[in-house]
């Protein structure tokens, strides 16, 4: 099976550089024609997917609305791909945040599968919840080799898809090239472990 990850578009507090986490931040403007283009670009390129997976955060919502429109799919809920919770953090910039909690901070961005920052996850929990969730869609579509399931998530998921299920390393999760809003990457399930494709014939930035 093939597995397209998008991330979701731009939202202000994107721009703003601020921690999201589990806060609920609508698209902006550029964000929903990210959103647009994309949807278009991928109706144009691939065949009809068998699902379409969304984040139950309202700017994977909203990224994945053009995309059910141009294919004629339901959108369907998973709250296990919500990003990394940030708890006490969420919406403080790096700046902020380093002017208030810095040395739990550095800990946190020394060990981040382990630390956690407060009220918020480990990367070893949100691992818990996304491989949960992967592990069931394989189980459900492995056998349909010519199938593609789409997912809109968030760059801290796909960034742990990147580590873990394609390099086979957690440790490597700051070190991935991950995916930019309103981007897309191309998996595909070969029976024994995933492997990045790439995306033909979409505008760069979307590959």
């Amino acid at each position: 099976m093939k597995l397209i990850w998008i991330r979701h578009g731009e939202t202000d507090s994107n721009r703003e550089r601020k921690y999201l986490g589990h806060s609920d931040i609508p698209l902006n403007e550029k964000g929903e024609q990210q959103a647009r283009e994309l949807a278009r670009q991928l109706s144009q390129q691939l065949k009809r997917p068998v699902a379409l997976y969304a984040s139950d955060l309202l700017r994977c919502t909203q990224t994945a609305r053009p995309l059910a429109d141009e294919w004629g799919l339901p959108i369907i809920s998973v709250p296990a791909l919500r990003e990394l919770s940030f708890g006490d953090w969420e919406l403080l910039t790096y700046e902020e945040l380093m002017r208030s909690d810095a040395e739990r901070a550095v800990r946190w961005y020394d060990d981040p599968y382990r630390c956690s920052p407060p009220n918020g996850e480990s990367l070893q929990e949100l691992g818990h919840r996304v491989d949960g969730w992967l592990r069931k869609l394989l189980e459900q579509r492995q056998a349909a080799a010519d199938e593609t399931t789409v997912c809109v998530a968030h760059g801290g998921v796909i960034r742990w898809f990147q580590a873990v299920w394609l390099e086979n390393d957690p440790k490597r999760y700051w070190h991935v090239d991950g995916v930019g809003h309103g981007e897309a990457l191309l998996a595909q399930w070969d029976g024994r472990r995933w492997r990045r494709l790439r995306l033909e014939g979409l505008k760069r930035g979307t590959t």
